[in-house]
This record gives C-alpha cells, structure tokens and sequence, in this order.
C-alpha cells in the first residue's frame, strides 16, 4: 500500500508526523492507498463515499486540518467480500485511530513539529495505532468498559518478552482479555505490571498448554488449560467444536478466543505477536511492523473457485505453514488431467496404483503408506513442508505432494515464486507459503492477493 499527500490550495504543509502514521495505516492493509489531504484549518471536509474505502478528520499541524481516506487496492478489494464484517471493522478504524495517534505525537513534538520522527518514535507509533485498533475491537465486544491503556500495555509487555530468555527458554506467551469472568477476583493481580516482576510467567502461561485470562479491568485472573477448555463454558457460552491445531502457530490462543471471546494475543518463538478475534488471526507485529491478516480468505477462495470442500482446510493448513520457518506450495485443481506435463508420474498421489510397482522408484512406493482417507489441515500442513507442490483437487482429495513443477526459469523471481505461478495457470488457485511467512494468491498466472508481506510504502504524489 502506498500513500498519498494532497491539498485543497496550492501548497502542502510539512506534517512528519502524519507522514509517519500515514506510513503506519499502510503497512496494516498492505494494498491500496492511503490519502493525507490537508486544507485550511475551519475549512470543512471534503466527503468520499463508497464501501471500499474509509475516511476521518480532525486537526492537522498548526492552521491546517486533516482528512485521512484509507482505500482498499483491488487485490485486497477482490478479496473482500461485501458484508465482511473483520476486515470492514478494521478498515473503519485505520483512519479515525490514524488521526487520534498523529494528534497524540505532535503534541509531544511541539518544539520538533517539523522534524522527521526517530526511529523509535516511527515504531512506538505503528504500536500506537494497532493498540488503537485493538481497544475499539475489544470495547464491541465487551459490556464493561476496558481499562486504559490496556492493550498499548499489553503489547509494550510482549515486545519486551520478545527480546528475552527465560532459565534458556526462547519465551512464547499466550493471553486472552474478555469479559468472560463476573465474580471479584480473591486478588488484585494487574496485567501486565505485576507479571513483569516474574520472570516465570511466560513460561506458565505459554500460549502452548496454558493461555493467561485477564479480564476488561486488566486483572489476571485464571488460565485455560489446552486438556481443560470446557472449564468456563457453565459461566459463559461461545463457539464450540474448533480444535486446537499446531499449537506453536498460536491456534491455542485463536481456539480461546473462539471460546470466552475477547482479543488473543501470542507471542511466538520467532519474536513475532499475532492477536486473534473470534478464533480467527487479525493483526499480526513481524519485523516491528503490524499486518492485518484477511478472515474472509478461504470464503474468498470458494467464491473464486465455486463451491470446494478443500478451499477451507487449504487456507487453514496455509495459516499452520506460515507460523513455522518453512516455505510451501499448495494448489487446488478442477481435473488431475491438467497437471499431464507439468507435474511427473513420479508425484502423481493419485495415479500410484497406475504405475508398474517394478518400475516404481523409491519415493512413489512411499505414496502407498500416505493415509489421505480423511485429509485434514495438519496432515495437508505436514504434506505441504515437503520440497515441491501439495495439489488437492475441488473435493479435497489428494492427487500430489512434494510433486516438482516444471516451470521456465526467471530472473526476476525466485523458484518456488516462478513454480506457483506456472501451476496456477493450470490450477483454480494456488497459495504460496514464504519462510517469512507471507502467503501469496495466485491465479491465472497472476498474483490476486499477497498477505502479511513486507511493506515499504513511501508518498506519492
């Protein structure tokens, strides 16, 4: 995503500030624009109006006011359906916190206005803005009201965490705020402040077996146990029926919020913190810069695709690649036929009764002991980390893994980039999973959507 400055007059004004939130709002959507359009102070606002789009106002530098419109690219616009409910709350917020954070940090600039922010000021500013959009998430859906400064604090603790070690430990970290809980707790134990004194509580509530609870005030108050999450269901209904998957991925966290509700937060051992709403993952701190991680994608999938059984555990084991350091290719086809000349024999799950087992090499007896009776997210996950392409058919059905495309050579793009591409010319839809973790869209030949990838928008304009 990129952004823009524009003015209603002739002329801009220097706003270092805005220019770094502006950078900020455009790392989160990663597609589309985000404009800064300035005009006199007590001039009023320009209106836009449409559902891909959204816009705030409020004071810009000293005699200027500021409208901020996020727009969504067409990628991310393809990939959003009408009525997508997580993705629309997150558009809707980026502009109105944009504008709030960017008072907030020229106020405490008064002297230095016209100076481009440090280093550290730019990232306690991207924290800023995701805690912005993470308080209005929290506050929609709680009834109480959420103690100040709970999510910034929260977020302030866990990158401290990321650059620590406990008795040898790289630390993971696992916590849920929600309203779940009624009764007073025996003790007042505040989150994060009096956990900051024990060193062991990461290693405790570890997001792996155990996730922390703290309720809307900021009080810890108990912990779900990975064996034990029906424990709060007699006080508190929610969704039922999810399982916690890889539980290094964060699914633990993302599976406690399906369940008491509230925001998830969870410190992974690649320094990286996902925050998860409703069991889904939605905003996503790597390299010190936040992402918005897309709910609606394997719906969006379906609907490119038409109805497909393997959309949905195609995008989960997607989601359970990226949380490890390891690069996938994941395909799903309309008719095994068409992978004839791109994917060999040898790859081929689907015609190993086909070849003469005399002449079978040693990796095609192997696709003899593969059960893919009941093919889930963790086997297609545990498939797909293989070398070379993981290929399921509409049905979900297993016809390749670690199946070698043959693709031509580029210089412009590296192998496993150039291998998606060609099989998605033959293919409904092809993911590609980075050791980053970024997961890009293909179809057609052509990148539809690439999400959690690194960003680097500078102004246009």
């Amino acid at each position: 995503m990129r952004w823009v400055r524009t003015s209603t007059v002739d002329h801009l004004p220097r706003d270092p500030v805005a220019d770094a939130m502006a950078e900020a709002l455009a790392d989160v959507l990663a597609t589309g624009t985000v404009e800064l359009r300035y005009r006199p102070a007590g001039t009023p606002p320009e209106v836009a109006l449409g559902p891909e789009l959204a816009s705030a106002s409020g004071k810009g530098p000293d005699g200027w006011d500021l409208t901020v419109t996020v727009r969504l690219g067409d990628r991310r616009r393809h990939l959003l359906p009408s009525g997508s409910e997580p993705l629309a709350e997150v558009l809707a917020a980026l502009p109105q916190v944009g504008i709030e954070v960017a008072e907030t940090f020229r106020s405490l600039r008064r002297e230095e206005q016209h100076h481009a922010l440090p280093a550290p000021l730019r990232r306690a500013m991207r924290d800023s803005i995701a805690a912005g959009i993470l308080t209005r998430y929290l506050d929609a859906r709680t009834d109480g009201p959420v103690a100040e400064g709970l999510i910034s604090e929260t977020i302030e603790y866990l990158v401290e965490l990321s650059s620590s070690r406990v008795e040898s430990h790289d630390l993971t970290h696992g916590v849920v705020l929600t309203d779940v809980l009624e009764a007073s707790p025996r003790i007042e134990l505040r989150y994060p402040a009096h956990l900051r004194a024990a060193k062991r509580a990461p290693l405790l509530f570890d997001g792996q077996h155990s996730v922390l609870v703290v309720d809307e005030r900021g009080r810890a108050r108990t912990e779900l146990q990975r064996h034990r999450f029906d424990r709060l269901h007699a006080e508190h209904e929610r969704m039922r029926g999810r399982t916690a998957e890889m539980v290094e991925s964060g699914s633990l966290v993302a599976h406690a919020t399906a369940t008491v509700g509230g925001i998830g937060f969870y410190l992974r051992t690649d320094r990286s913190i996902w925050t998860f709403v409703d069991g889904e993952p939605l905003l996503v701190r790597r390299g010190e810069r936040w992402r918005a991680f897309p709910f609606e994608l394997a719906a969006s999938i379906t609907r490119m695709i038409g109805d497909s059984p393997a959309a949905h555990e195609v995008v989960q084991a997607a989601f359970l690649i990226s949380a490890q350091p390891r690069g996938a290719i994941l395909a799903i086809v309309e008719d095994a036929s068409e992978l004839d000349g791109i994917v060999p024999t040898k790859d081929r799950y689907d015609l190993r009764d086909e070849i003469d087992p005399m002449a079978m090499r040693v990796e095609t007896r192997l696709h003899h002991l593969i059960d893919s009776e009941e093919l889930d997210e963790r086997t297609i996950a545990r498939l797909a980390v293989l070398d070379g392409a993981t290929i399921l058919d509409r049905d979900g059905r297993l016809i390749a893994y670690g199946a070698i495309v043959t693709s031509s050579e580029s210089q412009y793009e590296g192998a496993r980039t150039a291998a998606a591409r060609t099989l998605s010319e033959h293919a409904l839809v092809v993911l590609k999973v980075s050791v980053d973790g970024d997961i890009t869209v293909f179809r057609d030949g052509k990148v539809v959507a690439t999400l959690l990838a690194g960003v680097g928008g500078g102004p246009q304009g």
